[in-house]
């Protein structure tokens, strides 16, 4: 087992240089390996953890410099953009971006005057690199084709469903994979249920519904590394998950029987569906008795009342949301705090715990009211590209579409929970 945590990282960073030689798109898959850490053991590849002094910006700092040592890989003439928008002028979503670019400077600009304090540099370098990032990424996948950006995509279901592998085998068979100690232990019935984040494989919605709309195009690992990432869901105890889930199903279902022009195919699909996740179940309920009955039993609280202080109850997560909104101030309200750090607001700690719950308590601190209303936006002009483009075209480009809608509306429900 030490053997595996000590190679297994250096493997995966190997794949994604080798094929990198060819297709400098793979070079950006390493940012995604930073990302997971834990899960994978990455945390362990030194070159990627240091310098520590700047471990906030430490992803983001890597991003940038392997899209620009991209730049200098040749692409594979058969392999360059195909209509992904390589020299496209700027699109509304773009807009929103720069305009929470605009606030965050702004924000900046008057906290610094404000405080002057240098660790609001590390505050806004860590809210200013989610904006810089995107437009690092959308210019890296806008050169390739999307047969390839799918492949690549691909290779990050991979390496999230090896991930998931050793997330059942720690957190499901209560094998010792991973040496941190567990998030939460709770006894039930005598047997000890760990429930740990730490470890958990980060793109489970991702790599599901990747699955789901690529399903004909791999169908002889679209079962197995669908089995193995719904099983993950459920090791990880948490009902909000199942529930996402449920909807990605019900959606995938809903828009292919609409474009196809066959409304029942939805009923028979959601029927078919519905009969093979209560066999799993049963399957689970032999293979996990207890812990099946933990989880069932988590669904059960849901029916009985729970005061407005259970940190699982919406109406407390809204709550703490509120409170963070009006202790910011009127004047703040518009625009958000920016990068203030904890020795600028007594409340940051609190805020932390609201934003954990529910993003959207962050999102407001940060950047105020109009802030919000950029992110509502984009999530919602999001949603309309993606779905037309997926009605509106065919092939390849149209299932990508159909991923994206689907995913970005996963990310929007996983925002509350």
């Amino acid at each position: 087992m030490n053997l595996l945590r000590q190679v297994l990282p250096y493997l995966f960073l190997l794949f994604f240089i080798v094929k990198a030689n060819r297709e400098r798109i793979y070079l950006l898959g390493i940012p995604f390996l930073i990302y997971m850490s834990n899960s994978i053991f990455f945390e362990g590849v030194k070159i990627f953890t240091i310098p520590g002094s700047i471990g906030y910006i430490l992803l983001f700092l890597w991003l940038t410099l392997l899209w620009i040592f991209s730049l200098s890989i040749r692409t594979s003439p058969k392999n360059k953009k195909d209509g992904l928008g390589q020299n496209s002028p700027l699109n509304l979503l773009d807009y929103f971006i720069i305009g929470l670019i605009t606030i965050s400077l702004f924000d900046f600009a008057r906290t610094f005057i404000n405080n002057e304090v240098p660790e609001i540099f590390q505050e806004f370098a860590q809210l200013i690199s989610l904006f810089l990032g995107y437009f690092i990424i959308k210019n890296w996948i806008s050169h390739n084709k999307t047969e390839l950006v799918i492949k690549f995509l691909f290779s990050l279901v991979i390496i999230n469903s090896i991930a998931s592998i050793l997330f059942i085998l720690h957190q499901g068979l209560n094998l010792r994979i991973y040496l941190e100690e567990e998030y939460l232990k709770e006894s039930f019935e005598g047997v000890e249920i760990s429930r740990s984040f730490y470890f958990m494989p980060q793109f489970l919605f991702f790599s599901i519904t990747f699955l789901l709309v690529f399903k004909e195009k791999y169908p002889l690992l679209y079962r197995p590394l669908l089995i193995i990432n719904l099983l993950a869901v459920f090791i990880t105890y948490t009902r909000s998950y199942v529930i996402i889930i449920a909807l990605i199903f019900l959606l995938y279902f809903l828009l292919m029987g609409i474009k196809k022009g066959k409304i029942g195919l939805i009923f028979k699909n959601i029927f078919l569906y519905s009969l093979l996740a209560l066999f799993g179940i049963f399957i689970l309920s032999k293979i996990f008795p207890v812990k099946s009955k933990y989880f069932m039993d988590r669904f059960t609280e849901l029916s009985t009342p729970s005061t407005t202080q259970d940190p699982n109850n919406l109406q407390y997560r809204f709550m703490r949301t509120g409170n963070i909104i009006s202790s910011m101030g009127t004047d703040k309200k518009i625009f958000g705090m920016g990068p203030v750090t904890a020795n600028q607001y007594s409340s940051y700690a609190e805020m932390g715990f609201a934003t954990s719950d529910m993003v959207w308590a962050g999102v407001i601190f940060r950047w105020g009211f109009a802030g919000l209303a950029l992110f509502i936006l984009l999530y919602i002009f999001s949603l309309i590209y993606t779905f037309r483009f997926f009605m509106r075209s065919d092939g390849i480009l149209s299932y990508l579409a159909l991923f994206l809608f689907i995913y970005i509306f996963s990310q929007i429900v996983e925002s509350f929970v």
